[in-house]
């Protein structure tokens, strides 16, 4: 795996930040009870199911469950204590599955964060690196295949995103065409359209843009576009069944004036 190509979620930053600003750099500092006190939460550990009170601030967990289950009751739990709101009893069930969801995702990042995960020798046999993750982050099994296969799928996802698409809407023979000119006052069809393609995991910017050009596009000529704004958002079959063409990252010029914007 090229974990240059691994892109972190905003909360998996902030989590990553969170960490190393409190001194958490290898999974030994991974301890339930010093994560605890730097969020400001308390954990109470007594003889009943493991819940948590969020407006206290309190985690309770089972002392009779193993410290393996302990530890991932208490990053899921964690999420929803410094996260969340509400009480999930009586809240609409699409609320309560999103907080389950990012409290799911939040335990992934919080138990083998990606920037300790790259600093480990991994294996060759599958079998044995999540073997290794489980024991180096003390989890279970099938939870560092979850996370490794998360980790997979980013970076794989990483190098798909690392070319553009541009969707040709070039007419074929048998359509008809409208005459689109100025004076026609439909000239703004012959601009293109921007499109944003977001991912599951990060909402926060696209992944990719799909640019459309219902006139097709002239390829010995370049295309000047200004990405300054939003753009509208489409899923990534939007563009499947049109004529499209690969364009790589070579492709692309930025004026120097505009980098880093």
């Amino acid at each position: 795996m090229n974990f240059s190509n691994y892109f972190k979620t905003p909360l998996e930053q902030w989590i990553e930040e969170q960490y190393q600003s409190n001194d958490i750099h290898t999974p030994i500092d991974l301890d339930i009870d010093k994560i605890a006190m730097i969020f400001g939460v308390d954990i109470i550990y007594y003889d009943n199911s493991p819940f948590s009170e969020n407006e206290d601030k309190v985690i309770f967990i089972d002392r009779r469950d193993d410290y393996i289950e302990q530890r991932r009751i208490f990053f899921h739990e964690l999420c929803h204590v410094i996260r969340h709101s509400g009480d999930q009893r009586w809240m609409p069930e699409l609320f309560r599955e999103a907080q389950e969801n990012d409290a799911n995702r939040f335990a992934l990042y919080a138990m083998i964060p990606f920037f300790m995960f790259e600093q480990k020798q991994l294996p060759v046999n599958r079998r044995e690196v999540l073997s290794f993750l489980a024991s180096e982050f003390q989890t279970f099994t099938d939870f560092a295949e979850i996370r490794l296969k998360q980790i997979e799928d980013r970076i794989t996802d990483s190098e798909l995103r690392s070319t553009f698409t541009y969707a040709s809407m070039a007419p074929k023979n048998d359509e008809a065409t409208i005459n689109e000119s100025a004076a026609s006052g439909l000239d703004y069809l012959q601009q293109p359209r921007i499109h944003s393609l977001y991912g599951m995991d990060d909402f926060s910017r696209p992944h990719a843009l799909v640019i459309e050009q219902r006139q097709g596009f002239n390829w010995d000529e370049p295309l000047l576009l200004n990405v300054d704004r939003n753009y509208k958002v489409h899923n990534s079959s939007f563009y499947r069944s049109r004529h499209d063409a690969t364009v790589l990252p070579g492709d692309l010029s930025i004026p120097p004036d505009q980098r880093g914007m």
